[in-house]
């Protein structure tokens, strides 16, 4: 094992998902991890797409379960946080509600859905447009500039839907990296992207991410980039984390060994 926490983890919550706080908790101690960070699906306050999210009732539940979790391990240092999606309109939910009141240790900001011509387009299922990649790298500049996330959840996942390799997407790419650059906020190497099915393009097949080009670009950047499982179920709580690894070690990008480092300059 070369790294010794995840950060991004689901439950049943999010009704993609298996397991419960516990049961994530029970397979991290057998693996001797250190640190464990839960990061289900966040409820919205205008309850948009429902059908992969918890419900805000859940939400104490969940809150209360982690800080229960970091009693009963005291041997890891659990935290508790929220995979977001971004919206200017909820902001005060997460500064106020989610930060504030249920005194969360972290936000993720992350891109399922982006917004083009005043609808949101989902970002695995949409046509393979240029128009949408600005839309995408707009929108994910924006999440950066909220400063309210500790890092980007799989910032190349534009790759889902724009499988090819020419000058829009690597044009997407340099606008996500510089941004990160600039702003300082890590990006993450997403293990569950190792998990998904291959999708054809016109040098073959390959995973819809993590997308090795971004990577690559990547090292020409100062930027700081972080390695998560992103799991589904409590099996993968290190899932594919070592690949993601060498695909690091690959491109010779500075990672995050230690999740402290996310809260030091808070």
């Amino acid at each position: 094992m070369d790294q010794n926490f995840n950060l991004h983890t689901h439950t049943y919550r999010c009704q993609h998902a298996e397991g419960d706080i516990d049961d994530y908790c029970k397979f991290a101690n057998k693996l001797g991890l250190q640190s464990l960070g839960f990061s289900d699906h966040t409820p919205l306050p205008d309850n948009r797409w429902p059908n992969v999210r918890m419900k805000l009732s859940e939400l104490e539940d969940y809150c209360k379960k982690i800080d229960e979790a970091k009693e009963k391990y005291p041997n890891m240092r659990i935290y508790k946080g929220m995979e977001c999606e971004y919206d200017q309109s909820y902001c005060s939910f997460y500064k106020e509600e989610l930060l504030g009141k249920y005194e969360l240790d972290y936000l993720i900001g992350s891109v399922h859905w982006f917004p083009y011509n005043s609808k949101w387009v989902n970002a695995w299922r949409s046509e393979a447009k240029p128009k949408y990649l600005l839309a995408y790298s707009q929108y994910i500049i924006k999440i950066m500039e909220a400063e309210i996330f500790k890092f980007i959840a799989h910032p190349d996942v534009f790759a889902a839907f724009y499988l090819e390799e020419d000058k829009n997407s690597l044009a997407c790419a340099k606008d996500i990296l510089s941004a990160a650059e600039a702003l300082q906020i890590p990006l993450e190497i997403n293990g569950y992207g190792f998990m998904k099915k291959e999708v054809k393009t016109g040098n073959g097949f390959r995973k819809m991410y993590p997308w090795h080009p971004f990577w690559q670009l990547a090292s020409e950047y100062k930027i700081k980039a972080i390695v998560n499982s992103d799991a589904h179920k409590p099996t993968d709580v290190y899932g594919c984390i070592d690949d993601a690894l060498k695909l690091a070690e690959t491109y010779n990008l500075d990672v995050i060994d230690d999740p402290n480092l996310l809260w030091r300059n808070s």
